[in-house]
Formats: structure tokens, C-alpha cells, sequence
């Protein structure tokens, strides 16, 4: 098994939820971390974190492959946590999760010895009528035809202290009487807690022998959509009428709500609740890297404490 102590890893999407999470646990491996960011000042609260100099935040131009080739040059591991669930103009969608990731290989691949861990999502497939399932396909299809060293992780809905779903719901439940169950909420769901796609990542990093390899991480339940609703509820002690919003509906509120600028709902979101969002037997899981993943219901209580009703 390989220590990677020493080791000069860079993270892109550091500063995001699951960055943050992982930057705290790579730093326990006394890893050095290089943190590309557009505005580095962003990034410092991420210091804290490691000790002196081990976390480097880095200003790049995305966009620059100068800029990426300066923070990928010297890194002995890329990884790409960089992702959008709504464009907020067209093209969004295909320039980062495959023109960026067409980027980050074809530097990567003038270098010898790199690593790169891609996260892509479960649900990311070609023949779709979700773009941003299509593109987050696109992606891994890019590194898996054209880079040799590689994992790539698909998770399912991914929850933790900063998470974009509980707590989304939990502020909602403040102020409105009800909680919307697109198309009654029948979508199932393996939501996976953040510490857990952490530890999976760093033993994927630490095993030698894995190279070319497609994980999907989930939890050890799976769950409907109305099943997680009434959990959150429950957790924070509220009662919230859940309400059945039609699919046709549930697209017209999409329209209105993509005027503004972080849309509570969009049309990519509604496309992708029509599908499940659980692991498959086609790829590995988390147990196969030696990792029991945490109940949700023993977390959420913890973080979503601040919503409850007293």
C-alpha cells in the first residue's frame, strides 16, 4: 500500500463541499494540497485544516492552460471534483464537465507518472435526455479512452454538514408550509455520507493496483425521494404538508425558477428524477475498497440540528 506522505496533490473544486471534506482528510496523510481557485482569498478558510504550507491555494484561469499546466506540472495527483447541476448560460454544461476534462488529461498526458480521480455522478450515460447526464458521460468516456492512470467515482446523492440537499430542504421548511414531491416522489435514492466518499477516495489512492477503474458510491439504504422528506422532518421536529407536483407542472415552475440567478429548481433536475439515483452491479462500490458506509439517519441529526423546531 502506497503512503502519501509527501505526495503533491492538487484538488480542483477544493473549496466546494466534498473539497473541503476531502482536503481535511488528505491532510492527515501529510499530503501537500494545491488548491486552484480563481480568487485565492476564497480559499483561506480552508488553512485551518492542515498545518503550515501544506495547503496551497493557487489563483487560476480555468479557462488558461498555462494556469493549469503550472498547478498540474508538478503534481504527482489530479483530482476533479469540478461540477454544475444548472447552466447558467448555454454550453455550460459541455465545457466543464468535458471540455475542462479534456484539458486537465491532455496536460496530465504530457507528464509521466500522474493520477487523476475524476467524480462524475451515477445516472451519467449517452443516451439520455438529460445534458448534464450526457456530458458528465462524456467526461468519463474522455479519461477512460485516453488516460491510463485513472479512477473515476460516481455517487449518488452525496450528504454532510454543507450539503446542497437536506440543508436545502431544511431552510425551505422554515418559511413554507409545504415540501414539493416532484412527480409524487417515487425516485429512489442511496444517499452516501461525505466522510465515506473521503475514505474511499484515499484508499483508492493509497492501492497500487487500481488503475482504470469506475466506482458508484452509495449508503447502505436506499430510500424514496417522500422517504428522505419525511426523514428531514422528523429530524428537525417540523411538520410540513408534502405536496404532489405532476411532471408537466413541476417543468413550468422549472421555467420561472431558471430566471433567477440560483434557480430552486431546474428542467435538468426533474430529468434526472425520473431516474433512480442508486449503485448498480455494474461497477465497484465502496465495500470493495474496505469501507462501511454510515447510516444516514445517524448524521443528519448532528448538522440539521440548527433547523429544529424547539
Amino acid at each position: 500500500m502506497t503512503k502519501l506522505q509527501n505526495l503533491t496533490i492538487t484538488i480542483f473544486g477544493g473549496t466546494g463541499f466534498v473539497g473541503r471534506h476531502l482536503i481535511k482528510e488528505l491532510c492527515n496523510e501529510d499530503c501537500r494540497l494545491q488548491v486552484p481557485t480563481r480568487n485565492p482569498t476564497k480559499s483561506y478558510f480552508l488553512q485551518p485544516l492542515g498545518d503550515v504550507g501544506q495547503i496551497i491555494p493557487i489563483k487560476c484561469d480555468f479557462s488558461n492552460r498555462d494556469d493549469l499546466k503550472k498547478v498540474i506540472e508538478n503534481a504527482d495527483i489530479i483530482i476533479n471534483l469540478i461540477g454544475i447541476l444548472y447552466e447558467r448560460k448555454r454550453g455550460d454544461f459541455e465545457n466543464v464537465h468535458l471540455n475542462f476534462v479534456k484539458k486537465i488529461v491532455d496536460i496530465s498526458n504530457t507528464y509521466t507518472n500522474k493520477k487523476i480521480i475524476h467524480f462524475s455522478a451515477i445516472g451519467s450515460k449517452e443516451n439520455t435526455n438529460s445534458l448534464y447526464a450526457r456530458t458528465k458521460y462524456q467526461g468519463e468516456q474522455y479519461i477512460s479512452k485516453n488516460f491510463k492512470n485513472f479512477s473515476i467515482i460516481k455517487p449518488s446523492i452525496i450528504f454532510g454538514p454543507e450539503d446542497n440537499f437536506f440543508n436545502f430542504f431544511a431552510k425551505i421548511s422554515l418559511f413554507s408550509p409545504i415540501l414539493p414531491l416532484i412527480m409524487g416522489g417515487k425516485t429512489r435514492l442511496q444517499p452516501v455520507y461525505v466522510t465515506d466518499v473521503c475514505r474511499g477516495v484515499i484508499r483508492i489512492l493509497k492501492e497500487e493496483n487500481i488503475k482504470q477503474q469506475i466506482y458508484e458510491f452509495g449508503g447502505p439504504a436506499i430510500y424514496t425521494f417522500k422517504e428522505l422528506m419525511q426523514i428531514l422532518l422528523k429530524t428537525i421536529n417540523r411538520k410540513r404538508f408534502l405536496l404532489y407536483i405532476s411532471k408537466p407542472i413541476a417543468f413550468f415552475l422549472a421555467t420561472i425558477f431558471e430566471f433567477l440567478s440560483i434557480p430552486l429548481l431546474t428542467k435538468e433536475q426533474i430529468k434526472l428524477l425520473e431516474k433512480d439515483n442508486i449503485v448498480s452491479n455494474k461497477y465497484l462500490k465502496l465495500r470493495d475498497l474496505n469501507v462501511t458506509p454510515v447510516s444516514l439517519e445517524l448524521v443528519i441529526g448532528d448538522y440539521l440540528k440548527r433547523f429544529a423546531k424547539k
